[in-house]
């Protein structure tokens, strides 16, 4: 991290590689977004790094603040959209459907029975739709602390927010997705 902000480009590339695919999730869980599109944002984010470095201070841990780029860039990019939805209403049969691409992968060498391997695409499937259709203040607070595993007072940094709001929209977005998941309670 230091060596980075002294400006040493490899330093700046390991931070880029250790922390994409985190970025990449939120983007893509924030904004309900393809892989292009997260990628795309990805790298904005990291522009925002690389130029931010130097002035970073180190008061809050670089994975906070990262976070909290990210969720900027995506906010951003949220409202962007829902400017660009009140101009058109169009819609087409040949775009993407977003979460289906290829971002959670089942680790190699652990092979499962057809019927198993069916039942869990299924149901991470449903688990994704239900997390993307929960209200925006709930699925941030959600996707930041059981997908990303951030602390309560880092998700309140990053979302700039009361502790207590924090937890309370952590509770009440998981309960909203246990109701959404019930058939699959054993």
């Amino acid at each position: 991290m230091q060596r980075a902000q002294r400006g040493d480009l490899d330093a700046f590339r390991t931070l880029l590689e250790m922390y994409q695919g985190r970025v990449m999730r939120v983007m893509v869980s924030v904004l309900r977004c393809d892989r292009a599109i997260a990628e795309d944002l990805c790298q904005e984010v990291f522009l925002r790094v690389h130029k931010g470095l130097p002035a970073f201070d180190g008061q809050v841990r670089f994975l906070t603040w990262l976070h909290t780029i990210a969720m900027n860039v995506a906010i951003s990019e949220y409202r962007r959209r829902r400017t660009q939805k009140r101009d058109r209403h169009t819609f087409s049969i040949d775009a993407p459907v977003a979460g289906t691409d290829d971002l959670y992968l089942t680790p190699a060498g652990r092979e499962l029975a057809p019927h198993e391997d069916a039942h869990q695409r299924h149901f991470l499937a449903m688990v994704r739709a239900a997390v993307h259709e929960l209200p925006d203040e709930f699925r941030d607070a959600v996707v930041l602390r059981d997908m990303e595993g951030l602390a309560y007072e880092e998700i309140a940094t990053v979302l700039d927010l009361p502790i207590g709001t924090v937890r309370s929209r952590i509770h009440r977005g998981r309960l909203l997705l246990q109701e959404k998941l019930q058939e699959f309670r054993p």
